[in-house]
C-alpha cells in the first residue's frame, strides 16, 4: 500500500469518521472513501462497520491498522536514519508535560537520547493540563504528555496509558517491603497530599470516602518534586503513579507499592497535532517514550482514536 493511503487509514481510525479525517488531512472525503472501498474489495472483506454516527473497525480492520501503524513507525525511523546520513539528525524536541513527569520519567530518556544523537536538544515545559492541550494545538511543542488531558479536535491521541496511583515510600520505610497496601494501612502515617490543583487529590479523596478512611496530612503541595523530596528525606509517604517516580525507582531512592483499594484510573495521554510531528527526531523519541511507558505501566492500553465519537 502507498504510504499516503496508510496515513489516510490511520487518521480515519483516529478521527472515527471519514469526514473528520478528510478535514484534518485537507483531502476530499470522497477520495478517502473511494480508496477504502477499493482496498476492501482487494482484501475481500470490510475494514469498517458503518454505524450511523461513526466508523468502527472490524476484526480485519484491527489487524490491518496494527500493521499500518507499525509500518508508519518503521517508515519514520528509516527517514530519520537516512536524514542522519546527510548530517540532518539535529534540531530541537519541544515537550509539554507535567511537573511530576518532567522530574520522573523524562530525565533518563532525554539524557540517553542526547547521548545517541548529540545534535539534538530538548526544551521541556512543565504545564497544567489545559496548557499542554493549548501548547500542542498551537504548535509550541512537538508533543504533549499529561494526565487526564481534555479531548480536543486540535489533538491526536497517540496512545493512552492506564496509570494507577499507588503509595510511594523511601526504601527504609516500614511499609516499603509490602507487596500491596490498603488505604486503611496508612492511618497514622505521615502523609504528603497533593493539593486540589492536581487530579491526584480528587482521586485519593474519592477513594478514601468510599472505604470510610480519613487520612489527614501535615503536608500539602502542588509540587510533585516537593512531594518526592519529603518522602526521600523523611518518614513521609505519598500517592503518585509509576511514571512520576521512574528516575527515583531506577536510582533506588523510592519504591512504588500498589493499592488494593479500587481507585479511579489516572489516564496518561501522549498527544500530538493531527498531522503528526514534522520533526523526525521527535518522532523517534516518541517511539522510545511509548516503549518505556509500556514497560512501566503494565496491563491494557487504549489504542488511539478507536473510541472517538464521530
Amino acid at each position: 500500500m502507498h504510504s499516503r493511503l496508510l496515513r489516510y487509514l490511520d487518521e480515519v481510525v483516529r478521527s472515527g469518521s471519514i469526514r473528520r479525517a478528510a478535514e484534518k488531512l485537507n483531502v476530499a472525503s470522497s477520495s478517502i472513501n473511494r480508496q477504502i472501498i477499493e482496498l476492501e474489495a482487494e482484501l475481500g472483506t470490510p475494514l469498517f462497520e458503518r454505524l450511523p454516527r461513526r466508523l468502527r473497525l472490524t476484526a480485519a480492520g484491527e489487524i490491518l491498522i496494527n500493521h499500518i501503524r507499525q509500518t508508519l513507525r518503521d517508515h519514520d525511523r528509516a527517514r530519520f536514519r537516512i536524514a542522519e546520513l546527510g548530517g540532518v539528525g539535529r534540531g530541537t524536541i519541544r515537550i509539554g508535560t507535567m511537573n511530576g513527569l518532567a522530574s520522573g520519567l523524562l530525565p533518563h530518556l532525554c539524557r540517553n537520547f542526547v547521548r545517541s544523537f548529540p545534535g539534538v536538544r530538548f526544551e521541556v515545559k512543565s504545564l497544567l493540563a489545559p496548557e499542554i492541550v493549548s501548547a500542542v494545538a498551537d504548535g509550541e511543542v512537538s508533543f504533549g504528555l499529561g494526565y487526564n488531558l481534555a479531548p480536543s479536535p486540535s489533538l491526536r491521541v497517540v496512545e493512552t496509558f492506564r496509570a494507577q496511583l499507588g503509595v510511594v515510600a523511601a526504601p527504609g520505610h516500614k511499609l516499603a517491603d509490602r507487596a500491596q497496601l490498603r488505604l486503611s494501612d496508612l492511618a497514622g502515617e505521615m502523609l504528603v497530599h497533593a493539593d486540589s490543583m492536581l487530579t491526584i487529590r480528587a482521586i485519593v479523596d474519592e477513594a478514601c470516602r468510599k472505604v470510610g478512611v480519613d487520612l489527614p496530612a501535615p503536608f500539602e503541595t502542588n509540587s510533585v518534586q516537593m512531594m518526592k523530596h519529603l518522602v526521600v528525606e523523611g518518614r513521609a509517604v505519598t500517592f503518585l503513579s509509576p511514571p512520576d517516580i521512574d528516575s527515583e525507582v531506577e536510582s533506588g531512592s523510592l519504591v512504588y507499592i500498589p493499592l488494593r483499594d479500587r481507585l479511579t484510573p489516572n489516564p496518561l495521554l501522549l498527544v500530538e497535532r493531527p498531522g503528526g510531528s514534522e520533526n523526525p527526531s521527535a518522532a523517534l523519541f516518541m517511539d522510545r517514550l511509548q516503549l518505556k511507558l509500556r514497560q512501566i505501566i503494565p496491563g491494557p492500553r487504549d489504542p488511539a482514536g478507536l473510541s472517538s465519537p464521530a
